[in-house]
C-alpha cells in the first residue's frame, strides 16, 4: 500500500500543489473585521466595491437580500458603492421589488445592445461588468434564503487585504429537502458527482477549491474583464479555469460562507446542467493540450429516455468574448463607419 508520503512523491503536481495551494488559500473567516472596520480598510484601499445580483423571477427573495445590503453596508457601514441588479427579463415583481429595496435594476437586454442577450446567469453576469463602476465586483445570487450581510464581507475582506488576490470564491454548507425533511450537506449535486471529479482528472490543481460551482464570488473588475464568460451552467467552473491561466493559481482564493440555504432542482432537471458543465471542462482541457487525443467534444444535444421515446435537451452553452476586447472590437468598428 501506497503511503501519503510515497504518493506525493510519485505525483508531486497532482497532489502537492493542490494541497499547499488549499492550505495557504483557504482563508480563516476569523481574520474577516467587523462592518465599521471593513468599511475604513476598504476607504483606505481607496477601491470601490460594486455588488450585483443576476435575477430571474426571484420576487420572494430578492427585496430582502437588497434591503440587508443597503442598510449593514452602504447605509450603516460604508463597505459597498453600488448595488445592481441585473434582471433577466422576469415576469413576477423582482424588477419593481429590488428597486424599492434600494437597487439600480438593468434589464439585461439593455446592456450591451450590439450582442442580442440570451438566457442564462453567465449572459447576466458578462454584461454586468460593462456598467459595474467598482474595482471589485461581488457576485451574489438572487435566490438566498438565509441572506446576512457576511456573504459579501466575507469575500470582499481578502480583496482589500491582499492584492494578491484577485478573486475569492465562496463555499458553504447547503442542506437539501427530502421528503419534506431537511438533509444537511447533501446540496452540491452536480458539483460532488461530476464538477470535482472532472477537474480532479483534468485540472488537478483546482482540486483545492471545496465548491467550484458555488455562485457566491469577488473579484477585481481589471481582471475578470480580460476572460470570456459561458453564458449558462458553465459560467462558474469556466471562470475557475480561465482566472488560472490569467492570473495564475495562488491569485485564487476561498473563504467559508457558512451555510446557504436556496430553491434546490429536482434530480431530473440537474442532467442539462451537468452536461453542459461536462462539455465545457472537456472542452477547455483539450484545447489546453490535457487530454491524450481530441476528446471528440462537441455540440450535439443531450439525448435521453422519457416515456414517449427520447428527449432532446439543447444546452445552449454561448462563449462571450472578454469584455475589453468586445469593447476594442466594437471601438474599431465605429472608428471605421465614422472613418
Amino acid at each position: 500500500m501506497t503511503d501519503d508520503t510515497t504518493r506525493d512523491l510519485l505525483l508531486p503536481w497532482l497532489t502537492g500543489r493542490a494541497e499547499r495551494w488549499h492550505r495557504r488559500r483557504t482563508l480563516p473567516t476569523g481574520d474577516v473585521p467587523r462592518e465599521a472596520e471593513l468599511a475604513a480598510r476598504v476607504a483606505g484601499s481607496h477601491a470601490r466595491v460594486s455588488v450585483v445580483l443576476p435575477s430571474l423571477n426571484e420576487a420572494g427573495t430578492i427585496g430582502e437580500i437588497c434591503a440587508s445590503i443597503r442598510r449593514s453596508l452602504m447605509e450603516r457601514a460604508a463597505v459597498v458603492d453600488e448595488l445592481l441588479v441585473v434582471d433577466c427579463s422576469s415576469d413576477d415583481d423582482t424588477a419593481a421589488i429590488a428597486r424599492d429595496a434600494g437597487a439600480t435594476v438593468f434589464d439585461a437586454g439593455e446592456l450591451v445592445p450590439a450582442v442580442p442577450p440570451v438566457p442564462g446567469k453567465g449572459d447576466a453576469l458578462w454584461r454586468s461588468l460593462s456598467v459595474v463602476s467598482g474595482d471589485i465586483v461581488v457576485w451574489i445570487d438572487s435566490d438566498i434564503r438565509n441572506f446576512s450581510p457576511h456573504f459579501v464581507t466575507r469575500l470582499i475582506a481578502p480583496l482589500i487585504a491582499d492584492p494578491a488576490i484577485a478573486f475569492v470564491k465562496g463555499f458553504y454548507r447547503r442542506p437539501i429537502v427530502r421528503g419534506g425533511e431537511t438533509v444537511p450537506d447533501e446540496g452540491g449535486r452536480v458539483t460532488e458527482l461530476l464538477a470535482r471529479p472532472l477537474l480532479a482528472m483534468f485540472f488537478p490543481e483546482l482540486s483545492g477549491f471545496v465548491q467550484p460551482l458555488a455562485g457566491e464570488y469577488a473579484g477585481r473588475v481589471d481582471v475578470l474583464r480580460r476572460i470570456p464568460f459561458f453564458t449558462g451552467f458553465s459560467v462558474e467552473v469556466g471562470m475557475l479555469i480561465d482566472l488560472l491561466d490569467a492570473v495564475g493559481l495562488d491569485a485564487l482564493a476561498q473563504i467559508d460562507l457558512g451555510e446557504r440555504v436556496h430553491r434546490n432542482k429536482p434530480l431530473a432537471d440537474l442532467a442539462p446542467m451537468a452536461y453542459g458543465i461536462g462539455r465545457t471542462i472537456l472542452a477547455r482541457a483539450e484545447a489546453r493540450g490535457r487530454t491524450r487525443g481530441p476528446s471528440g467534444v462537441g455540440e450535439a444535444p443531450m439525448l435521453r429516455p422519457s416515456a414517449d421515446g427520447i428527449e432532446v435537451h439543447d444546452v445552449v452553452e454561448l462563449e462571450r468574448p472578454p469584455m475589453d476586447q468586445l469593447e476594442r472590437d466594437l471601438s474599431a468598428i465605429s472608428g471605421e463607419i465614422a472613418g
